[in-house]
C-alpha cells in the first residue's frame, strides 16, 4: 500500500470513529449509506451503487445511494446479466469504478462507485484506496462478531492495549462475562480462553463474587467517573492499583472498562523505605510526610496537634563504652515503651540517629507533658529491673500547632528542636549537679611538666608567648616571634635593647614606659599597644599583655604574657578555622609569578539552613572546609570567603588540570554525606580567573572570578566557568538591568504596562475572560521581554512588590470590564517568591473588599515549578485562597517536571496545557497524542483545560477535536492594551445587539 492510500486510511478511520457507525449495521443499505457520507469527505465521489446476492445467483438485491436512470424492476433475474446492464447503464453518466465483495471464495457481490464524467478520472491511488475497502468489507459480511474483536485488536487502540505492560480487561459490567483481556493479562493469569468466564472466578481464588471494593454499581449509576482503588489477588498474591471506568462498546453499550497496574514490589519497597529498621516505626521521609497529613487533616477538623520531639540521652556514650549491640537495644527499649503509652491516632517516627517525634492529636500541653513524663518514669522502672548500667532517658520540647497555623513542617520540628534545647540544657546542668553530690571535685595533688605546658601553649596559639625572669631579667621568645622579628636568639639577656630598637618611633616611650612600670614595680600588669620593624622590614602593629607573679616572700619572679600581631588578628575564619579572605587577598597580593584563583559557591545551600537551622549549616560548612582541605592538600590552600563561598589559589593555570580539580570536589560533595543522622548533598558552581590575562590585582581578579561564578549559578549546563571579557559585558548588563528596573519600581513602576490577551470558550469562541500580562518599556532595554526581566525581579524579591501591583491594577481594570460583560474572569500570573510572602493572602482579601471584585470571577496561575516546590506550604496557601473563592490554574503544564499526580493530588480548578505542544501538533504525534490524552485526563478528574498559542485555522481545527474547555492565542487575539480591550469589548457588546 502506497504512502497516499495509507493517507486515505487514516483520514477514514478519523471520520467513521472505527467503523462502529456502519459495521453494526443490521441492514447493508444503510452501512453503504454511512459510507457514502463518509468517502465523500476523502475522495471526490458522486454514487455508490450495489449489487448483492440474496441466496443464490438468481436473487439479488440493487440499491443505489443518489438517484439513478436504472429501473429496478427492469434489471434481469440472472445476476451476470444484472452486472453488466447495471454496469452499461451507469456508463452513460459516471466513471464507474467496481469493487467485489467476497472473502474466504464466498462472492457476496460488488459495489460501483461513481464519479460523474464532468470531473477527473479515479486516479491509482484512489483505486487503491476503494480496493482496500472493500476488502474491509468483505471481511466484515463474512462474520461480522469476529471482525469486531478482530478490529479492536488490530486498531490503534487495541495494538496499544495488546503491548503495553499493565493488564487491562472489559467485562458486561451486569454479568460479569468478560469481553476482553489484553496480551499481558492472559500471560500473568495463564490464560487461553478467558472471554465469557465471570472475572472474580478468572481472576480471584475460590471466590463467590465480586471483591468488596469492586466500584462496578457505582460506576453504572455514574458513568462519567473513574475510581482508583487498590485489589489484592488471591490468585497470585500481587496487589494491582486499578483504574476502572465505563466505556462505549461495539453495540454502543457501556461497559467496564479496567486499567491495573502492579504495585506489589512498589508497596514492598514502600514500607521499606518508610519504616526505621530497628525500630519498626515511621522513618524521616514518611513520617514528616504522614506529619504533613496529620497537620492539613487538623486544620480541616479545626482540631490543635501538640508535636514532641525527643532527643535520646548519652547515646554515643552508651555506643562507645557498651558497643552498639547496648546501643540499639537502648533505642529499641524507649521506643517500644512510647508506642505502648500513646493512642494510635498519635504519630510517632524517628527523625535521626537519636531523635525522635511523636505528634499529638487534640491534645493539650500539659497532658502531653504528663505523658511524657509518665514515659521517663515507666523507663526508670525498667532500668532499675534489668539492673542496667546506664539510664534510659531522653530530653523532649514541646510546641503546640493550633489550626490557623502558617509554619511548613520542618518550621514547626524546628520549633520543638528549640523547645527541647532548653530542656537538655536544665537536664544537663541537673544531672552535673547530682554527680557533684556524689562525687568531690577537689583534688589533693595536680603536677605537670613545665617545659611541656610551654611546648603546649606555644604550639596551640598563634600570638607570640614571652616569659622574663624578674631576678636576672632574661627574656625568653616563641621561636616564630623570634623568625618574624629577626632576634639573635630565643633567649635574650638584653631584650629591651634588642627588641626596643625594633619599635616605631612614634610608639617607643609607650613600649618603654610600661615595661619601666613592670621594672619598677608600679605594677604588675600590662597592656600595651605598639609597632614593631619586621624581618621584611615592614611595621606591624603589635599588642603586648603580661603580668608579673611574685615568689613566697612576694618578690617579683616572673613576668610572662601574649603578643598578638594585630596585623593578623583576622587572617583566620572563626566557623572553619580556614584563612579568610584577608589573607586571600594578600597571598594574592604577595604573588609574582603566573596563577589562577578559583572561587567555590555551594549551589541552594540555604536550603540546607531552611531544610534544618542555621547552626546545621555551619557544621555543614565546617565538614566541606575540613574534608576539602584535606583532600586539596598537595594542590593548593583552601580559604573560606563570604557566606557560602571558598576561595583557591592555583599555581597550575593550565584549563584542564583546574578543571579535574574541580571535578574532584564535585565529586565529593555530590557524594551522599550524613551529619547528625540527616542526609545531604551538595552541588558546587565555580568561576575561575587567571593572572595575568584576566586581570594583575586581587581586586580585578577577584571582580572578574566573581563574574565567571555568576555565570555558573544561572546557566545549568555549566558548573564551572573561566573567565573571558564576553562574560564581563553580559554581567555588566545584567547589572545595568537590575539597576534599572529596580528603579523602575521605585519611580511608581515607571514604563511598566499591562496587556491583555482574551481567552475563548472552546467551539462557541465566545469571550471567556482575559489574562493579564506585564510589559515594561525602556529605551535602554528595548528588546527586554518578561522572559528576561521575571527571573531577574524573581532573584532580588522585587517581584514582590511588582506582582502586587499587578495584582492590584489588575483588579481595577477587571472593575471597567465588568460594566461590558458580568461575567469577565481575569488570570493574573503569580511568582513562588510573591506566593509565599507573609501577609499574601491577606493582601488578595484586602484588594477583593477594596475593589468589590467577585472572587469567583479571579484566576491565579502558578507554574508546575511553584507548586511542586515546597509543596506541603504552597498547597496550605492554595487551599486557602481556594477557600476565599479564587480559581487557581497550573500555568505551561508539560513544559516542566510534570506529573500526571500533580492533577490528582494538587487543589486546582484548571490546567493550561503549555504552547508548544500546539506546534506542528498536525505532523507532530506526540504531540497530538499527548494533548489529547492530557485534556481527557483532566476532564475525567472535573477540571478545566485551557490551550494555549493557537495561532492558525488548522491548529485550532485540530484541538476542538479534543475539546477543550478554553483556548487563547493570536489566531484570536494578540495581547492588547488597555484601549484596545475596552473597543474589543464595545464590539462585541454591539455584535450581540
Amino acid at each position: 500500500m502506497n504512502k497516499d492510500n495509507s493517507k486515505y486510511l487514516l483520514m477514514l478511520y478519523q471520520h467513521c470513529k472505527d467503523f462502529r457507525e456502519f459495521f453494526l449495521e443490521s441492514d447493508y443499505k444503510n452501512v453503504f449509506h454511512s459510507l457514502y457520507k463518509i468517502i465523500k469527505n476523502i475522495i471526490d465521489i458522486d454514487n455508490i451503487c450495489g449489487l448483492f446476492l440474496k441466496s443464490n445467483y438468481q436473487d439479488h438485491d440493487y440499491f443505489s445511494i443518489q438517484k439513478s436512470s436504472i429501473n429496478e424492476n427492469n434489471i434481469p433475474k440472472n445476476h451476470q446479466s444484472a452486472f453488466d446492464f447495471i454496469l452499461e447503464s451507469l456508463s452513460h453518466q459516471y466513471y464507474v469504478h467496481i469493487v467485489p465483495i467476497q472473502s474466504h471464495n464466498t462472492y457476496y457481490g460488488c459495489l460501483f462507485f461513481c464519479k460523474a464524467k464532468n470531473r477527473i478520472n479515479y486516479t491509482d491511488e484512489e483505486k487503491d484506496f476503494l480496493e482496500q475497502l472493500g476488502k474491509m468489507y468483505s471481511d466484515i459480511f463474512d462474520n461480522k462478531d469476529t471482525y469486531q474483536r478482530k478490529i479492536f485488536n488490530q486498531s490503534i487502540v487495541g495494538q496499544i492495549l495488546n503491548n503495553i505492560k499493565a493488564n487491562v480487561y472489559i467485562t458486561n459490567p451486569h454479568t460479569d462475562e468478560i469481553l476482553y483481556v489484553n496480551n499481558q493479562m492472559k500471560d500473568v493469569y495463564q490464560l487461553n480462553h478467558p472471554i465469557g468466564q465471570k472475572c472474580w472466578q478468572v481472576f480471584q481464588k475460590n471466590q463467590k463474587g465480586r471483591c468488596l471494593q469492586c466500584p462496578v454499581n457505582h460506576l453504572v449509576h455514574n458513568p462519567h467517573d473513574c475510581v482508583i482503588w487498590e485489589e489484592h489477588s488471591t490468585s497470585n498474591q500481587h496487589i494491582y492499583q486499578n483504574y476502572d471506568s465505563m466505556v462505549e462498546w461495539f453495540d454502543h453499550s457501556l461497559v467496564h472498562f479496567q486499567y491495573s497496574i502492579d504495585i506489589t514490589h512498589f508497596k514492598d519497597v514502600q514500607n521499606k523505605a518508610s519504616y526505621d529498621d530497628l525500630t519498626g516505626i515511621y522513618n524521616r521521609r514518611a513520617g514528616k510526610k504522614k506529619l504533613s497529613s496529620q497537620i492539613e487533616e487538623a486544620k480541616k477538623e479545626n482540631k490543635n496537634i501538640i508535636v514532641c520531639l525527643f532527643d535520646l540521652d548519652h547515646l554515643k556514650t552508651i555506643n562507645d563504652t557498651y558497643g552498639h549491640q547496648a546501643g540499639d537495644f537502648f533505642i529499641k527499649t524507649i521506643t517500644d515503651t512510647v508506642s505502648s503509652l500513646i493512642h494510635k491516632k498519635d504519630l510517632f517516627f524517628r527523625l535521626s540517629g537519636d531523635e525522635f517525634i511523636i505528634s499529638f492529636y487534640d491534645n493539650t500541653t500539659h497532658q502531653v507533658n504528663q505523658t511524657m513524663l509518665l514515659i521517663l518514669n515507666k523507663l526508670k522502672t525498667i532500668q532499675n529491673n534489668q539492673n542496667l548500667p546506664y539510664i534510659l532517658s531522653f530530653c523532649f520540647g514541646l510546641y503546640e500547632v493550633l489550626p490557623h497555623n502558617q509554619l511548613s513542617t520542618t518550621d514547626i520540628i524546628t520549633q520543638a528542636d528549640e523547645k527541647m534545647y532548653i530542656w537538655k540544657k536544665r537536664s544537663h546542668l541537673r544531672y552535673a549537679l547530682n554527680d557533684l553530690k556524689i562525687h568531690s571535685p577537689v583534688v589533693e595533688n595536680f603536677d605537670y611538666n613545665k617545659d611541656l605546658l610551654y611546648n603546649a601553649l606555644v604550639k596551640s596559639t598563634d600570638d607570640y608567648i614571652f616569659i622574663c625572669n624578674m631576678k636576672t631579667g632574661v627574656f625568653k621568645y616563641t621561636p616564630a616571634m623570634v623568625e618574624e622579628f629577626a632576634f639573635p636568639n630565643d633567649v635574650l639577656t638584653n631584650a629591651a635593647a634588642v627588641f626596643g630598637a625594633k619599635i616605631h618611633k612614634d610608639d617607643k616611650y609607650e613600649f618603654l614606659n610600661s615595661n619601666q612600670q613592670i621594672t619598677d614595680g608600679r605594677t604588675d600588669s600590662h597592656i600595651v599597644e605598639y609597632r614593631a620593624l619586621n624581618k621584611n622590614n615592614e611595621y606591624v602593629w603589635l599588642r603586648c599583655r603580661g603580668h608579673v607573679e611574685y615568689d613566697d616572700n612576694h618578690e617579683p619572679s616572673i613576668f610572662a604574657g601574649f603578643i598578638s600581631n594585630l596585623g593578623r588578628k583576622n587572617y583566620r575564619d572563626n566557623l572553619t578555622s580556614l584563612y579568610n579572605h584577608f589573607e586571600f587577598e594578600k597571598r594574592i597580593n604577595e604573588l609574582k609569578s603566573q596563577f589562577a584563583i578559583m572561587i567555590l559557591n555551594i549551589n541552594q545551600f540555604k536550603v540546607i539552613n531552611q531544610l534544618y537551622d542555621h547552626e546545621f549549616g555551619d557544621h555543614v560548612l565546617r565538614i566541606l572546609a575540613q574534608n576539602i582541605q584535606t583532600m586539596l592538600y598537595n594542590e593548593t590552600t583552601l580559604f573560606k570567603l563570604d557566606g557560602d563561598e571558598f576561595g583557591l589559589i592555583l599555581k597550575e593555570t593550565d584549563t584542564t588540570k583546574i578543571q579535574q580539580i574541580f571535578d574532584k570536589i564535585q565529586a565529593y560533595a555530590s557524594q551522599k554525606h550524613t551529619y547528625e543522622g540527616k542526609p545531604l548533598t551538595c552541588h558546587f558552581n565555580a568561576g575561575v580567573a587567571i593572572k595575568p590575562q584576566d586581570g594583575s590585582t586581587y581586586l580585578e581578579l577577584r571582580r572578574n572570578c566573581e563574574i565567571a561564578l555568576q555565570y555558573s549559578k544561572r546557566n545549568s549546563h555549566t558548573d564551572l566557568t573561566f573567565f573571558n571579557p564576553d562574560l564581563f559585558q553580559e554581567e555588566t548588563y545584567i547589572l545595568r538591568l537590575q539597576n534599572t528596573l529596580k528603579q523602575a519600581i521605585m519611580n511608581q513602576y515607571e514604563g511598566f504596562s499591562l496587556v491583555y490577551q482574551p481567552k475563548v470558550k472552546a467551539n462557541s469562541h465566545q469571550l471567556m475572560g482575559f489574562e493579564v500580562l506585564i510589559r515594561w518599556n525602556h529605551p535602554d532595554f528595548p528588546q527586554v521581554g518578561p522572559g528576561t526581566f521575571i527571573p531577574i525581579l524573581e532573584d532580588t524579591r522585587g517581584i514582590i512588590q511588582l506582582g502586587n501591583w499587578i495584582l492590584e491594577q489588575a483588579l481595577i481594570k477587571l472593575k471597567t470590564f465588568l460594566e461590558y460583560d458580568h461575567t469577565i474572569m481575569i488570570s493574573i500570573n503569580v511568582s513562588y517568591i510573591q506566593l509565599i510572602q507573609d501577609h499574601f493572602i491577606d493582601y488578595v482579601k484586602k484588594m477583593l473588599t477594596t475593589y468589590q471584585i467577585p472572587a469567583q470571577l479571579v484566576i491565579l496561575e502558578l507554574t508546575e515549578t511553584t507548586i511542586v516546590k515546597d509543596n506541603q506550604k504552597v498547597i496550605s496557601i492554595i487551599n486557602q485562597l481556594r477557600s476565599l473563592g479564587l480559581k487557581i490554574a497550573m500555568d505551561d503544564f508539560g513544559k516542566g517536571s510534570s506529573s500526571l499526580s500533580l492533577l490528582k493530588d494538587e487543589p486546582l480548578d484548571i490546567i493550561k496545557i503549555d504552547q508548544s505542544f500546539v506546534r506542528n501538533i498536525k505532523t507532530d504525534s506526540f504531540n497530538y497524542s499527548f494533548t489529547k490524552f492530557i485534556i481527557g485526563f483532566c476532564h475525567e478528574l472535573n477540571l478545566k483545560v485551557v490551550i494555549e498559542g493557537v495561532e492558525t485555522k488548522e491548529e485550532l481545527d485540530i484541538v476542538e477535536e479534543f475539546q477543550p474547555d478554553y483556548i487563547q492565542g493570536y489566531y484570536f487575539s494578540y495581547p492588547l492594551s488597555l484601549n484596545d480591550t475596552l473597543h474589543y469589548l464595545q464590539k462585541r457588546l454591539t455584535n450581540e445587539k
